[in-house]
């Protein structure tokens, strides 16, 4: 069959962006070519290379340097002898040989291996990589092209191998940089890298739970199951370690300034200033390297380079009220017990008069005969049915359950629409309770048709909406309908699968006005567009229920900020938690203070655990019943807020939950903050997330703040930022504060 690029399918829906058209010809870029140096300029960015010693600077339209690569001109190549990378579980290497200079490639081999199935089926597991890294020495020629120019390298490989580099000036002032070995034989992983500092800030890279600036670091961008804390509240994670992400982004903001996106979906890694002070480097492990580097403050830089991969659009008002979803529990529930289970909730929610607006009911199943998608179990259609009218007589919208795992020898196995071995059987994999499954090949139009029908079979029920879980379980050896392996489909796949869902959605709508459908998932990746262009919001994966940074109640907030100044702002965090497979089942405390954490973040849902179940209010006693109503009613008050900074970030970038450094990037402090975010402009939210804890130290942005309760003889307090203060916070009470002379909560 003939292979179809990936852009053809992640760059599709950004085409026209790219490509421009008369407009864009009208501001086509100056290309000078002097001697010594190259420039091409628009009145939005200037880039200049130097042709001797090459090397690429963008600087801002008043000369100010945004990035430059590093300046090295008596580089040599480096030998790199067989070194692990990833080791041990799949963690990354912190240290070895690495080559900083511009435009560097090694020839040689790298073999990557997987976790083959299970709980972390996907997941690295193990690497190894040697030969030698050679690099970009002089300009040997220029052309202009439309939108910018080609330029061909020689390199010091004494093969004779050139760098076919291509630049481009987007829409906004932003640089593609394209650049491919020539001949590309031989030729396991690309790099650049970059002139840094020590108060460089680095900001964003998708659903990380280690920090919120991740200068320092190396990181790698790979859709991953993380999931449990391995070594007792440290932060880390298991397998893959403290920088794992189901949701990673290879995009980030810097404080130079300057936005970056790595625009391919093969595995890449970030060095960021890890090894020295004074540079950071980027490479993929493919025979080229796609990025685009968009100039100016945060802002700015976050509006153009989300214009570019996607914002998630604002949903419908009712899908940012309550929501309880009744999951199905890994151990000993059947249809009996989970049918029961739902019209006791119902009972429960009528006797509290419990805020809400959507309920998900996850083991719905499919009605009538099987069709090859495995669901956790099966409601009678009477029974689906019967719910489904119960919940909207209340006035509360249904959500059900998908995902993309196909029953091995069904129907849509057999008529080809899975993934495949390089022999043409489909591929089975195993699930993470170790039954056999198969992948829908999202690159087969038949197979999108096919998800496409079940979709709209879930909406005719009834539904307004669901869950899309999992995805992450893409095997290298896993060969796709348009010629692709999971070495690029990996991380494609989520982009694939939120995609075919937006546009069986949008459908939908179109032919049923007034249904307003709201569907979140977990894993997902960047691109022109990606993830985030297509999901209506995405949850972090199953968090464990405890306090711990690794992967409880600490790791969400720097997981969501990293997120939303990527475009994906609506953060869905299971209240209580989830994998309860190594922690104790969920506590009152945890309880409550996550259901605080939730009540000023974009989507307050309540959720449950693998083994004991949803946790309700009701499952402990009177006073936390009352309790978590106040935090609903509040974030009932806060939800008009939401949608109209959401509707903001959809046309502008700016996200509706923003880290402290957005506010005042030159505070060191600020960068700091992990445990804080504003919710817009006027709102200070600093939820706690200790164990234990009755007070917390809050760090206040600049200007004046007052807590909820109003002025200070009113039992209220005011504070003048940028300072730090320690406040009181009992086990009820969440600590957020509003900007003096503002009531964005009314």
């Amino acid at each position: 069959m003939t292979r179809r690029p990936v852009s053809a399918i992640l760059l599709a829906a950004g085409a026209a962006l790219l490509a421009g058209g008369p407009a864009a010809a009208a501001r086509a870029p100056v290309l000078t070519v002097r001697r010594g140096a190259v420039t091409l300029r628009t009145a939005a960015v200037r880039v200049t290379i130097d042709r001797r010693h090459y090397r690429m600077t963008i600087a801002l339209p008043d000369g100010r340097r945004a990035l430059s690569e590093v300046a090295d001109p008596h580089v040599r190549p480096l030998s790199i002898g067989t070194q692990e990378d990833p080791f041990g579980s799949g963690l990354d290497r912190s240290t070895g040989p690495v080559l900083y200079a511009p435009l560097t490639f090694l020839v040689g081999t790298e073999k990557l291996n997987q976790y083959q199935g299970g709980v972390w089926g996907g997941d690295l597991r193990h690497g190894i990589r040697s030969g030698v890294v050679y690099s970009a020495r002089r300009v040997l020629s220029v052309h202009r092209t439309a939108g910018g120019a080609r330029l061909t390298l020689a390199t010091d490989d004494p093969t004779g191998r050139r760098l076919d580099v291509r630049l481009r000036i987007l829409p906004g002032g932003a640089v593609r940089v394209t650049a491919a070995p020539v001949p590309a034989r031989g030729v396991a992983e690309v790099s650049d890298a970059f002139a840094s500092s020590a108060a460089e800030g680095f900001f964003g890279f998708g659903g990380r739970h280690n920090a919120v600036d991740q200068h320092g670091q190396v990181l790698s961008s790979w859709v991953a199951e993380e999931n449990l804390d391995g070594l007792n509240g440290r932060r880390t994670m298991y397998p893959n370690g403290n920088t794992a992400a189901y949701y990673p982004q290879p995009e980030f903001f810097s404080t130079r300034p300057y936005g970056f996106l790595l625009a391919q979906p093969e595995l890449a890694r970030f060095r960021l200033d890890a090894g020295t002070a004074q540079a950071w480097s980027v490479s993929a492990t493919a025979r080229h390297l796609d990025y685009i580097v968009a100039p100016g403050a945060a802002p700015k830089a976050i509006a153009t380079l989300t214009r570019l991969s996607g914002r998630q659009p604002a949903p419908a008002r009712w899908a940012l009220g309550p929501m309880l979803d009744r999951l199905v529990k890994n151990a000993g529930e059947t249809v009996a017990d989970y049918e029961a289970q739902t019209q006791s909730d119902l009972r429960e929610i009528d006797r509290t008069h419990l805020p809400l607006t959507a309920y998900r009911i996850e083991g719905w199943g499919f009605p009538g005969p099987a069709n090859g998608i495995t669901l956790h179990a099966e409601m009678t259609p009477a029974r689906q049915a019967a719910l489904i009218g119960a919940l909207r007589r209340r006035h509360i919208h249904p959500l059900l359950y998908l995902r993309p795992w196909i029953v091995p020898g069904s129907a849509p196995s057999r008529d080809g629409l899975v993934a495949r071995t390089a022999s043409g059987a489909p591929y089975d994999t195993t699930t993470t309770t170790g039954g056999t499954i198969e992948m829908l090949d999202f690159t087969n139009p038949r197979a999108v048709r096919f998800w496409q029908a079940q979709v709209t079979r879930a909406l005719n029920l009834g539904a307004d909406g669901f869950m899309q879980d999992f995805g992450e379980e893409i095997l290298f050896g896993m060969h796709f309908h348009d010629g692709q392996t999971g070495a690029t489909m990996h991380n494609a796949y989520a982009v694939l699968y939120a995609r075919a869902t937006r546009e069986a959605v949008t459908r939908y709508e179109h032919r049923h006005p007034g249904r307003h459908i709201f569907f979140f998932d977990r894993a997902g990746y960047s691109g022109l567009p990606g993830s985030a262009a297509y999901e209506s919001a995405n949850f972090p994966g199953d968090e464990t229920t405890d306090f711990s940074h690794a992967s409880g109640l600490a790791s969400l907030t720097s997981d969501m900020l990293g997120r939303a100044v990527d475009g994906a702002y609506g953060f869905a965090t299971d209240i209580g938690g989830y994998y309860d497979i190594t922690t104790p089942a969920t506590t009152r405390e945890l309880f409550l203070r996550w259901a605080e954490w939730a009540a000023l973040s974009p989507v307050f849902r309540l959720h449950g655990s693998g083994l004991h179940g949803t946790h309700t209010p009701w499952s402990y006693d009177a006073q936390t019943v009352r309790a978590y109503i106040g935090l609903s009613r509040l974030h009932e008050r806060a939800a008009p807020l939401i949608l109209r900074l959401w509707r903001a970030a959809d046309a502008t970038g700016m996200p509706i939950t923003r880290p402290l450094w957005l506010a005042d990037p030159g505070d060191p402090r600020a960068r700091r903050q992990d445990q804080e975010w504003m919710l817009g402009p006027d709102v200070l939210v600093a939820p706690v997330v200790a164990r234990g804890a009755t007070s917390r130290t809050v760090f206040f942005p600049p200007g004046c703040w007052r807590t909820a309760g109003g002025r200070p003889r009113h039992g209220g307090r005011i504070v003048h930022g940028a300072r730090s203060e320690t406040v009181a916070a009992g086990l009820t009470t969440l600590p957020y504060f509003i900007r003096c002379g503002t009531h964005p909560l009314r």
